[in-house]
C-alpha cells in the first residue's frame, strides 16, 4: 500500500502499517544485487528517512519507544552515508554546472568532478557490503519492534500532536538559519522540512485538491534546501583537501558555489517566509478540520 493513510483505514493500522512497509522496503532494496550499490543505499536511506517522519508524527503516542526506533533508523541511515554522501556532491557539481558562465568555470568543474570519481572509486566498497549485510540482519528485528508498540488511539490528536510539533521545530529552525546563517543551521530547517513533506504525503489523501499543492511547495522547499547543503558539503571538501585544485581553481570553484548558495538562499527564505506564516495551533486545526471531513464522509 501507498505511504499514506487510506480511506476507512483508522490511525492504529495505518502508522504500524507504513513503517513495516517501509522497513519491508528498505529489506528488499538492500539485498537487491542487481541494483548499483549506490542506488541500493540511496533508496534504502530514502526508506529511512520516510520511517523516522512517520515515527515523528506519532512520538507522543509511542512515549519511550519513540527515542529507541528513532535513534535505531537514524544510526542505520548513518552507516550507509559514506558512498551516498559521495554521489551527492558529485551531483552537487552537475546541477552547479548549469549556472558556469564560460570555458574556465566549466573546466574547473570538469577538474573537480575527475577528482571526486577516483576518491568515490577508492571507497571501501568491501567495508560497505558488510555494513548492508549488518543493516539487512537487524531489518527483520526492526520489523517485529512494531508488534510490541502500544496500541495507538483513533484520535486526531495522535497524530495531530506530532504534526504540529514537526511544524513549529520548521519554523523555529527556519528562524535560526535566517538569524544565523550557517551549513549547520540550514542543514537542521531541511531535516525538519522533510518531516513536515513526508508528513504531508501521509496525510495527502484528507483534501487531495488542497494536500496536493501543499506538498508540492514543500518539495520546492526541501530541493532548495538540499541542493544548498550539497554545496556546503563541496565547499568543505574543497577546503579541506588541501592538493585538490590550485588556488586559481579554488578561487573559481568558490565564486560558483557562492553564487548558486546565495540563489538557493533566497529561493528557501520566500517560501519559508510564506510556509511558516501560519502559526503551529493553526495548521493543527485546519489538519484537524480536513481529518473530521474526510472521516465523517
Amino acid at each position: 500500500m501507498a505511504y499514506a493513510i487510506e480511506r476507512g483505514e483508522s490511525i492504529s493500522k495505518a502508522l504500524p502499517r507504513i513503517v513495516v512497509e517501509r522497513v519491508e522496503t528498505a529489506h528488499e532494496q538492500l539485498l537487491d544485487r542487481s541494483r548499483p550499490m549506490e542506488e541500493r543505499i540511496h533508496n534504502v536511506r530514502k526508506r529511512f528517512k520516510e520511517t523516522r517522519a512517520a515515527l515523528r508524527l506519532i512520538r507522543f503516542s509511542l512515549g519511550k519507544q519513540f527515542a529507541i526506533e528513532n535513534a535505531w533508523f537514524r544510526d542505520a541511515a548513518r552507516d550507509l552515508a559514506t558512498l551516498r554522501d559521495a554521489d551527492a556532491v558529485i551531483e552537487s557539481i552537475e546541477k552547479l554546472g548549469e549556472f558556469a558562465d564560460g570555458f574556465h568555470d566549466r573546466r574547473v568543474l570538469r577538474k573537480v568532478r575527475r577528482r571526486l570519481e577516483r576518491a568515490r572509486r577508492r571507497a571501501k566498497r568491501d567495508e560497505l557490503d558488510a555494513r548492508i549485510t549488518n543493516t539487512a540482519q537487524q531489518l527483520p528485528v526492526a520489523k517485529a519492534r512494531v508488534s510490541l508498540w502500544s496500541p495507538l488511539d483513533d484520535r486526531f490528536d495522535t497524530i495531530g500532536d506530532g504534526l504540529r510539533r514537526t511544524f513549529r521545530d520548521g519554523g523555529r529552525a527556519f528562524q535560526d538559519a535566517r538569524t544565523q546563517p550557517s551549513p549547520e543551521t540550514f542543514h537542521q530547517w531541511r531535516k525538519r522540512v522533510k518531516d513536515h513533506w513526508y508528513h504531508s504525503q501521509i496525510l495527502r489523501h484528507l483534501w487531495p485538491e488542497v494536500m496536493k499543492p501543499h506538498r508540492e511547495q514543500m518539495e520546492r522547499l526541501s530541493d532548495a534546501l538540499g541542493d544548498r547543503h550539497d554545496l556546503d558539503m563541496l565547499q568543505q571538501i574543497a577546503v579541506e583537501n588541501g592538493d585538490f585544485q590550485s588556488d586559481f581553481d579554488l578561487q573559481v570553484l568558490h565564486a560558483l558555489i557562492d553564487r548558486r548558495s546565495v540563489e538557493l538562499t533566497a529561493t528557501a527564505t520566500t517560501l519559508g517566509e510564506r510556509i511558516y506564516a501560519e502559526r503551529p495551533r493553526a495548521v493543527y486545526d485546519k489538519f484537524e478540520g480536513y481529518w473530521k471531513a474526510w472521516t465523517a464522509d
